[in-house]
C-alpha cells in the first residue's frame, strides 16, 4: 500500500506539471506485482511523459543530452517492466 501511495503521488505531481515528471520522480518509481492491476494506467502515463518531453519516436542516441537519454531509458524500463512483468506472475518474486 505504501508503494501505491508513493506511485500515486509521483504520478499526480507529474501530471500537474506542464513539463512532466522529473528524472528523479521517474527513477524513484518502484514496481511490484501489485502494480499490474494499474499497469495500463501507469504505462499510458509514462508514454504521456515521453510525449511531453518530445522523446516519442526518437532513437536514444539522437537525444541531445545525457540527461535526456537517462530519462528516456528509465521511462522505457518502467513501461517494459510492466508489460513483461505483468505477463509473468513470478517476475517480481
Amino acid at each position: 500500500m505504501k508503494s501505491f501511495a508513493i506511485l500515486l503521488a509521483v504520478l499526480v505531481v507529474g501530471c500537474a506539471s506542464n513539463r512532466g515528471m522529473t528524472y528523479n520522480q521517474v527513477e524513484s518509481m518502484q514496481l511490484s506485482d501489485r502494480d499490474c492491476a494499474r499497469a495500463d494506467y501507469i504505462i499510458a502515463n509514462m508514454e504521456e511523459q515521453l510525449r511531453i518531453k518530445g522523446y516519442t519516436g526518437k532513437n536514444p542516441e539522437d537525444l541531445a543530452t545525457e540527461e535526456d537519454r537517462k530519462y528516456n531509458s528509465r521511462a522505457r524500463v518502467v513501461i517494459w517492466s510492466l508489460r513483461i512483468g505483468c505477463n509473468n506472475p513470478n517476475r517480481y518474486k
